[in-house]
């Protein structure tokens, strides 16, 4: 009997675990999935630390201006109100799934690029999920520095089943945001899948086809320049505090009356410790992989101004 030399091609410079380098697929394809799959996290602000338990974000008031006749003096005498919006992390946010060897060497599916979309999924949907949460309750919240302002909610029993008294309140939100000076750009609102085709099928909007929307493709673009995003991640359930979270950053809430959600990107943000990390461990004692993914992230609310509600509940 002839004796072979096998080359291991997922074996690094000739020794040590012979699928070693088969694993390096699984690291970028995971982190690709993630930024895919989340959604809010590209409209909020977003600070990442390498030490450290918190962040804290700066929230200035405002300056007055005022005209000066000849011999007037400037002497910088304005009090500039100046508060400091602390967000923690929070625990690790962990994905992991086992395994078996034996399974995944007779498998005909690309079990690990699946493992890998449904993990990058879990997080990124974890993360929406919390993020609309603090979205809600910054429209809730009053105003976090002297002469400020609070957030704002817009209340209409058929605010979650006439499509055209949420695309009002759309409008109605934009004017809200104006009359607190909040920019006009990086505008968002986020909708139930019922809601944003409620607003697809509206007449005024896809007869129309304006800010980019289009009845055919099923989108609606913009209204008042506000960018309309469908999410199934937007709470409208009592939703209790959840185990394992730092007490300091707030998710909890009841939601049962929220319909949408309007935010500008100075309402709310994120702080990480680092990105997504991901793991590939073999346990020979059981002969399966164990996969994970984590991250450690936590959320709050910066300036509530820039939130608006659309509840469901009687005006």
């Amino acid at each position: 009997m002839a004796d072979f030399s096998y080359t291991r091609l997922g074996q690094k410079n000739l020794s040590g675990e012979t699928e070693q380098l088969f694993r390096d697929v699984f690291v970028p394809y995971l982190i690709t999935q993630f930024d895919t799959e989340r959604v809010v996290q590209k409209v909020v602000y977003h600070k990442t630390i390498t030490k450290g338990k918190s962040a804290s974000f700066p929230v200035f008031g405002k300056v007055d201006a005022k005209y000066f006749a000849v011999g007037d003096r400037a002497i910088g005498n304005q009090k500039l109100a100046k508060n400091e919006v602390t967000i923690f992390i929070d625990p690790l946010l962990v994905a992991d799934v086992t395994i078996h060897d034996i399974e995944e060497r007779m498998s005909e599916t690309a079990d690990r690029e699946i493992i890998a979309t449904e993990m990058a999924r879990a997080l990124a949907n974890k993360e929406d999920k919390q993020l609309l949460q603090v979205g809600v309750l910054a429209a809730r919240a009053n105003a976090n520095i002297v002469n400020g302002n609070a957030g704002s909610v817009i209340k209409d029993a058929d605010m979650a089943t006439d499509a055209a008294t949420l695309a009002a309140a759309i409008y109605a939100a934009g004017v809200k945001l104006d009359e607190k000076n909040v920019p006009d750009k990086d505008r968002f609102a986020f909708f139930k899948p019922v809601q944003y085709s409620m607003l697809c099928q509206y007449e005024n909007i896809a007869d129309k086809n304006i800010g980019g929307g289009s009845y055919e493709q099923g989108t609606t673009g913009t209204l008042d320049n506000i960018k309309i995003i469908k999410t199934n991640n937007l709470p409208t359930t009592n939703i209790s505090q959840e185990s394992g979270t730092t007490p300091a950053n707030t998710y909890h809430g009841d939601f049962s009356n929220t319909a949408g959600l309007i935010l500008a990107k100075s309402a709310i943000g994120t702080v990480s410790l680092h990105g997504v990390i991901t793991e590939l461990s073999y346990n020979p004692e059981y002969f399966h992989y164990l996969l994970t993914a984590r991250i450690s992230q936590g959320h709050g609310i910066l300036r509530p101004e820039g939130a608006v509600e659309l509840s469901k509940a009687s005006a």
